[in-house]
């Protein structure tokens, strides 16, 4: 008897058509593909990839270093060669800081830097396509970490940290949640329980705020004291020397030349004394006028900001009174130590009573927001200046980074883009465009590229496939750019889509909805790394067959996720009539088992019914 070993899957799946696996399909003529991000060699990338059918290309540098040895040449060569095939042209910018918040803390010269280097990307993309507005994604942010780091318990999400920038130095500092038992409200209402306070990150950081105001003002104070006490002292020991040594305090301050006093050795030794006491307290009192304006400084900022009428009153009256006293020299000449005391007093009475305290520390998050948001909106109104026809200018998309770095929520990156279009219309409005007009403008040119793998990293968190939706649905109104990468919510992988569990389909009817119709790029950085090297050629193949993409214009099928089971084309690792077919079962096939044609007992064929010859 015969017996036939299957050489095919047990439940004869590899006979079947593929499913979809992305659960989203997806026409090949929507798709884009970027190029190897690790070589400056793009001419050469964008080469092999239309050469082998594709026509939408996302350009790539992902790193400065790379982005700049890309030659001029070359990007005139994609340009000509992407007419020529009829090719659709994107560009992925550098990976570049725009806040300019690096390890050391901020610095405006790191922000500035930052602003010319994407500013250069930006320009350069016209390059590659001068008469449309090619889409230039630029990340939020390229190396900060999770700035209000938070975890998932039973009882929802908890602040587990706030990373906080002093405004004044730059400087980065942490609060870290402490355990507090004494709440003076509860204890009034309930008596001490000894129940653990809830860490609330924004209270601690209104402590500390109300904590460093307090020092500085009594920095200030303890300055402003000593300096008093040595014109006072200084002023009662001359007084008590006689009539002619308390004229010579006078004479002191005046800056008179003491060799003209007719004293002996001993009264010229005691005056030299008062002198030399006399320049220590104006030296403290010039500190603490210093330091008081630097805080009326910061108090008028605050006021102006809140718009709290009440502090800028105060702020105004105080500079009314003592604007008589602020001479020319006040700080430096001896004749005016005792005004300057006078303004320094004056001065802490009304920061003492300022009703909002300035933040001196502020959230680092809404700061890089703020100050990211000056860059991106800075480098548009560089564009919109430097590019003749306003109607071409690049679309800056900036793109959510793997979830866990900073700006990388939904909430955050929306932020950002409305901030950046803040910033760009008051630029507009500022060089003589109307209000409406750059409100337009900004819209148009500003948005946000959705990276649906750097998003669905949020699960390594404890978040769920409902909370990658629903931050989609919060950014989807300002997405003009998504960027297709696949993972399993715990690291960055970037597979073609369908190989993880990233809920496409769901994210891709959010985005629809919200009326959703740039370009849908094909990222797949491991696909680089990893399979490209090792004959896995490009991440496009998997892509189309796993968004089920129909091989033909009419778009009825059959589609290439049926690929591998059509006559004459295989797409996996061995052909569809390998020899062990022939040796198993004969070069006709004659043995093959009855449920695959073989032959009916009794010597006649099961097709034609007539004997086999």
């Amino acid at each position: 008897m015969v017996i036939y070993s299957p050489i095919y899957s047990a439940d004869g799946e590899s006979l079947l058509p593929r499913t979809n696996p992305a659960g989203y399909q997806e026409v090949i003529e929507n798709l884009s593909m970027s190029l190897d991000p690790r070589t400056a060699n793009q001419l050469r990338e964008f080469h092999n990839k239309t050469n082998s059918g594709i026509k939408n290309i996302e350009i790539s540098g992902l790193t400065p270093g790379v982005f700049e040895s890309i030659p001029k040449e070359h990007l005139d060569e994609i340009k000509r060669s992407a007419k020529l095939v009829n090719a659709n042209l994107s560009l992925h910018g550098p990976l570049v800081e725009a806040s300019g918040v690096g390890e050391r803390g901020y610095t405006e010269e790191n922000r500035i830097g930052a602003e010319k280097q994407i500013e250069s990307a930006v320009l350069r993309s016209h390059q590659l396509d001068p008469k449309g507005n090619i889409s230039v994604t630029l990340h939020s942010t390229a190396q900060l970490p999770e700035m209000t780091p938070k975890i998932i318990t039973e009882k929802g999400k908890e602040d587990v940290g706030l990373y906080v920038i002093n405004t004044r130095t730059g400087q980065i500092g942490a609060i870290q949640p402490q355990e507090r038992y004494f709440d003076e409200k509860k204890i009034k209402e309930e008596g001490f329980t000894g129940e653990k306070i809830p860490f609330k990150p924004l209270e601690e950081l209104e402590k500390r705020n109300e904590e460093q105001w307090s020092q500085q003002l009594a920095g200030i104070n303890r300055y402003a004291s000593y300096g008093e006490q040595a014109v006072s002292s200084v002023k009662r020991a001359l007084k008590e020397e006689g009539e002619e040594f308390h004229k010579a305090y006078d004479f002191i301050t005046q800056g008179g030349d003491m060799s003209k006093l007719k004293l002996n050795v001993p009264e010229e030794m005691k005056l030299k004394a008062a002198e030399k006491e006399l320049t220590s307290g104006r030296i403290y009192l010039r500190e603490a006028y210093r330091e008081m304006k630097t805080l009326i400084d910061d108090a008028w900022a605050a006021a102006e900001k809140s718009d709290n009428k009440k502090d800028k009153e105060k702020i105004k009256k105080f500079i009314q009174d003592v604007s008589p006293s602020i001479v020319e020299g006040i700080e430096k000449s001896p004749r005016y130590i005792e005004q300057l005391g006078e303004v320094v007093e004056k001065g802490l009475r009304v920061l003492g009573n300022m009703e909002k305290t300035p933040e001196v520390f502020k959230p680092l998050n809404d700061f890089v927001v703020e100050k990211s948001a000056q860059t991106f909106g800075n480098v548009a109104m560089t564009a919109y200046e430097k590019i003749k026809d306003k109607n071409t200018l690049p679309l800056i998309n900036i793109e959510n980074p793997p979830f866990g770095g900073g700006l990388s929520s939904a909430e955050d990156l929306k932020k950002v883009v409305i901030e950046s279009r803040k910033k760009f219309q008051e630029n507009l409005v500022k060089n003589g465009v109307s209000k409406s007009e750059a409100e337009k403008i900004a819209e148009k040119t500003i948005g946000a590229t959705w990276d649906v793998g750097h998003i669905n990293m949020m699960r390594k968190k404890g978040y769920s496939e409902k909370d990658v939706v629903a931050q989609t649905k919060i950014i989807a109104p300002y997405v003009k750019h998504v960027h297709l990468s696949d993972n399993f919510g715990l690291d960055h992988t970037e597979l073609p889509m369908g190989m993880g569990n990233v809920p496409l389909d769901k994210m891709m009817k959010e985005l629809k909805q919200a009326g959703f119709k740039g370009e849908k790029v094909i990222e797949a950085g491991n696909w680089w790394q990893y399979f490209a090297e090792q004959g896995g050629g490009s991440p496009f193949k998997p892509s189309i067959e796993n968004f089920d993409s129909p091989m033909y214009s009419m778009y009825a099928g059959p589609t290439w996720s049926q690929s591998g089971v059509l006559p004459g084309y295989y797409m996996g690792p061995s052909p569809t009539n390998p020899p062990i077919h022939h040796a198993t079962y004969g070069s006709k096939f004659q043995t093959l088992p009855l449920e695959l044609g073989g032959e009916i007992p009794g010597g006649q064929s099961r097709f034609s019914g007539t004997p086999n010859q």
